[in-house]
Order: C-alpha cells, then structure tokens, then sequence
C-alpha cells in the first residue's frame, strides 16, 4: 500500500442490519491519483465517499487509508478534505474569514494561514475578492470558494462530492480544469463523485464505474470508452449512449430486422457458438450509404449545427447515429457497418466477448 493510498477489504454496509446496500466490496486507489466514482443515483458511490470521511460507519470489512485501519478513525483524525455539492458557505464571513476559520480551529499559526490563503487564493483566481461576502459572489465564485477553503488543509486526501452540479454547463467546464490543476499542483489521493460521465471523462485519470455498489470496470477513460466491460458500462458512457441490440446469429451472418450481414471471420472467432450476442455500435461510428449493409427506417433528423443527430430503426429497434453537420439524407440509404468500431456482448452475462487482434 502507498503511502496515502485507500482499500476496501471486503466491505459490506446495511442500514437495517439486514440487508447490505454494499456487499463484499474489494478496491484499491493508489496514492496521488485522480479517481472518479462514476455511476447513477444510489449505485454507492457516495456512500464509498463518505466512509473514506468517516461520515457513514461500515457495517463489516476493513477500510485502510495509507496502509492503516481506518474504520474506527474519527472523520478528524483521517487528515481529508472534502467539498460537498452544497458550498456551506457562512453567510456573514468574507470569503478571506470563511477560508481561515478551519485553519484557525486547527490551530495554525497567523504566519502559516497568510501562506496558504495566498496560495489557495491565487491557484483558484479569487485574489481580489477576498474582502467579499458570498452573496456578492456568482454561483462559480462560491463553488471556487469552497474548493479553496479545502484546499489550504493540504490534506493528502481530496474528496469531492458532485461539487459542479449546481453550476451552469460553461462554469463547470471552467471549474473541471480548476480541479485538474489543483491535483496536478500538490497530488493528493483525489477522489471525485459524480454521475455525469462527461465530469468523469474529462477529470478522471481512472474511473470506477458502479452500478448497485458493484464495480462494473475500474480503468483509464480511454478504456472504459473504447473498450466497456459490459452492456451498463457501454450504455452509461457517452451521449448519445451506445446503440444496443441482440443480433441473432445464423449461418455466420447476423440477423438486423430484415437484413443480413455477414460476419467477418475475426469476429466469427470471438462469437463461438453463440446463437444470439449482443451488437453494440456507438452513434459517431455510423455512417449511411445506399451501399450500406442495413435496411433502416429513419423518423426523425435534428440539426445541433456542429452535427445532425439521426433517429432511425432496424427492426424494432431504435438506433442514433450523429454525422456531420451537411450531411443529406436519402430514402436509399442503408447504415454501414465499421467493423472496426463494433463491440459485441455475450447475451447471457453481459460481458464484453472482446475484439480481433
């Protein structure tokens, strides 16, 4: 274990002492690095977050934090920082007051307060509106704030609970390179909640995927994209989500509503024997021709004027596909298959059955 790193061995918690909402979770996070706990509402992911804190107790298993047992620590005695969604700003400090006040109670000396604030203040650009109070302040300006106010611990654990949500979509753009700088400035072990797989992309060195407190891929951001470990971890990331179906297989072609397409013999090998797998196609890996392989049926086109997102079906099934933005549709046209850019899912588990060499 490193030095600031965090494991849970076995880790289970219930609230009614009967039935576990977390259930025999194993996870490891390395000191210094940028982790997101990405996944929807009551997967566990803040529930993880807070038992790092020592806000939520752990029913059963061991929580190590820097190689020590942590589960009976007091949330002051574990040296974290956290920002939470909500600021909690106090009302009648200046943002200069509201910064100091934990390095005040924590007994520091004047000389190693100045330090710090400055520091803070001058990373996350607030220099001049120390003399501020936070109704003078923009939601942004708040938010920054309270990521200053947990900056200046210096604490070798960085924990963040959706800290971006309440901001409009251009701040937390700003704010998402704020909080990559931070890390990258003094690398605590920095663990970050959200369920907005964007956040996650653009944060995260790994991503932790969850779904009912259940690690579904534990990777890079590039990995859990280009390669999803099963059908949840490739519908939850990216916008539009990924295109899913099953394709019956028959006679090395699969079936898509009244179209067959032959499977090339790389992915004939991964299929095996499988009468049925699932077919997983992301919508910017799809393009249309009357060459194409798929007889699809199109119901609608929207113009976001960077791309045109298409709305169309195969069979039964409802498929997105996003093109370019002077793209001319035709009544002719069929989808085409990139082999290259198909992922395929075994019916039964879910999983991903991999991809050609």
């Amino acid at each position: 274990m490193e030095q600031y790193g965090i494991e849970f061995r076995n880790i289970h918690k219930s609230y009614d002492g009967k039935t576990d909402v977390i259930n025999g979770l194993n996870l490891t996070i390395p000191s210094g690095q940028r982790t997101v706990l990405l996944g929807p509402s009551g997967c566990g992911k803040s529930t993880l977050l807070r038992m790092i804190a020592g806000l939520e107790e752990i029913t059963k298993g061991e929580l190590l934090m820097g190689g020590q047992a942590a589960n009976d620590l007091e949330p002051g005695e574990r040296n974290v920082a956290m920002v939470f969604q909500n600021y909690a700003l106090y009302p009648h400090m200046t943002v200069e007051k509201n910064i100091k006040f934990g390095m005040e109670i924590a007994k520091f000396s004047k000389e190693e307060q100045e330090e710090r604030l400055g520091w803070a203040l001058d990373i996350l650009g607030l220099s001049k509106y120390k003399a501020r109070y936070p109704r003078e302040l923009s939601g942004g300006q708040r938010q920054r704030v309270a990521l200053c106010r947990a900056l200046v611990k210096k604490a070798p654990y960085f924990l963040l609970d959706e800290p971006l949500s309440n901001l409009d979509a251009q701040l937390r753009t700003t704010a998402r390179a704020e909080l990559v700088k931070i890390h990258e400035v003094y690398e605590p072990t920095f663990i970050y909640v959200t369920h907005d797989q964007i956040e996650a992309m653009t944060v995260g060195e790994k991503i932790i995927v969850l779904n009912k407190s259940i690690v579904q891929q534990y990777d890079t951001p590039d990995a859990v994209y280009n390669s999803p470990a099963n059908v949840f971890v490739a519908r939850f990331i990216g916008s539009p989500s990924m295109n899913i179906l099953d394709a019956p297989v028959v006679e090395g072609q699969f079936v898509f509503g009244e179209s067959k397409v032959t499977i090339p013999d790389k992915w004939r090998e991964l299929i095996g024997d499988r009468k049925t797998v699932t077919f997983g196609i992301r919508p910017e890996h799809i393009r249309f021709s009357e060459m194409g392989d798929v007889a699809i049926s199109v119901s609608y086109i929207e113009n976001h004027g960077n791309e045109k997102v298409i709305s169309y079906s195969v069979g039964e099934h409802t498929f997105m596909a996003s093109t370019e933005p002077d793209f001319e549709y035709s009544e002719a046209m069929k989808m085409v298959i990139n082999w290259d850019k198909v992922h395929l899912f075994d019916g039964q588990t879910t999983k991903n059955l991999g991809y050609p060499q």
